[in-house]
């Protein structure tokens, strides 16, 4: 079914273009009111931060937003079986290649109490609502904009929402997403609920390594027995600290994580840890791994103890070129509605396609004040922050190519 209608859907648009000389009408984002989508982002976002959170496949959210969806008419809504929801608008003509627009969705450190949203008329607060529903929100309401507007490209449209990192922390589902489209995305847009005017310009590769280790059980105190979990681990996150504090300044070893030590009148003979490795480089990324596991080879050696290494996920440099058309743009939208830019670091999921060779950006759409712990979102530019997402999704439909639109137009 979904075939067939993008089939006719370009043969009305090849019709079109034939009979009428038809041209894409594009918005006058100059004159766009904007207020009450900015309202309809802040009251779907403090809905949607009200909702449980992790379920299985993030069920519980992803049930609101195919709802929403639904009533606005949009009939092209799909699910798979990793919790990701995808509502396609497809092109008018033959293009075959899709332009992505995704947003995250999912809090893992959702509680009842502190996921409530406090309103003021500046502001707004509740925990995960900027960084976690803000941006689903966004996407919705631009579903909303789309189905209801003459807003269409000259690429498919595709509207993601799929798992957070915070949920799913190794991506398996954007992962399994990317596995099924990526070679039919020209390009693709990240919606976040804050950082309006970040410019994702300075890439870096990470590691993430956890390590397991399990020793011999032994009595407290009990003389000539192997050390204890605890122990071994310190003994590893000691080198590991000694690595970061000589080494270059392109690279930084942190220890994430570290879970041992826990027993009365006895040794805990289990612990678990988490080492992250950065670096800007992807060689020295390389080396700082491998000099990482040697660490962790020379801590257990002659020792009856069981390790563990798992590689949870890696992040690769990348290559900055790919993204920079994508930045130009973002940049001249950012001048459009008066936002200051400001360089930031390249996140996970825009990465993720860089790997797969996809130009991403990630934009903003308010800016967050306060400590983190107690953070609110600014909501006067909730409405510059979707002007700007409309101008970056519309300008980069007709200017951002890559060598794929090629191979599909052929």
């Amino acid at each position: 079914m979904r075939n067939l209608f993008l089939f006719l859907r370009r043969i009305a648009g090849f019709l079109a273009r034939f009979f009428g000389g038809f041209r894409l009408k594009r918005l006058d984002l100059q004159d766009l009111e904007t207020e009450k989508y900015a309202q309809r982002i802040l009251s779907d976002a403090v809905l949607l931060n009200d909702i449980p959170s992790p379920s299985d496949g993030e069920t519980l959210r992803m049930a609101m937003i195919s709802k929403r969806l639904n009533e606005f008419g949009v009939s092209n809504i799909f699910t798979d079986e990793w919790g990701n929801l995808v509502a396609l608008f497809p092109a008018y003509g033959t293009r075959r290649d899709f332009v992505l627009v995704m947003a995250e969705v999912g809090d893992t450190d959702f509680g009842t109490l502190h996921n409530s949203v406090h309103l003021s008329k500046d502001k707004a607060s509740g925990q995960g609502l900027g960084e976690r529903s803000l941006g689903a929100a966004t996407l919705l309401v631009f579903a909303e904009f789309v189905q209801a507007t003459d807003f269409h490209l000259n690429k498919n449209l595709l509207l993601l929402f799929t798992i957070s990192s915070s949920v799913d922390e190794r991506e398996e589902a954007f992962k399994h997403f990317l596995n099924n489209w990526s070679d039919r995305i020209s390009h693709a847009i990240l919606v976040r609920g804050t950082e309006l005017g970040k410019l994702e310009t300075q890439h870096q590769g990470a590691y993430r390594l956890s390590l397991k280790v399990e020793s011999e059980e032994r009595k407290l105190l009990e003389p000539g027995s192997q050390p204890s979990a605890a122990v071994i681990l310190g003994e590893i996150a000691a080198k590991i600290g000694r690595m970061s504090q000589e080494g270059s300044s392109t690279a930084v070893v942190n220890i994430a994580k570290l879970d041992a030590g826990s027993g009365f009148g006895h040794w805990a003979s289990q612990g678990e840890m988490d080492i992250e490795i950065v670096a800007e480089d992807e060689k020295v990324l390389e080396v700082f791994r491998s000099e990482v596991m040697e660490n962790i080879k020379e801590a257990s050696e002659g020792l009856k103890i069981k390790i563990e290494t798992l590689v949870r996920f890696k992040r690769s440099v990348g290559d900055p070129k790919l993204n920079e058309p994508l930045i130009s743009i973002l940049k001249g939208a950012l001048n459009f509605v008066k936002v200051k830019a400001e360089t930031g670091h390249v996140s996970d999921k825009i990465s993720l396609l860089n790997d797969r060779g996809i130009p991403a950006v990630a934009l903003g759409i308010t800016k967050a004040v306060g400590a983190p712990q107690n953070e609110a979102i600014l909501l006067e530019p909730i409405g510059a922050g979707f002007r700007q997402l409309l101008w970056v999704i519309e300008e980069s439909s007709s200017i951002v190519e890559d060598e794929r639109t090629e191979f599909y137009e052929s």
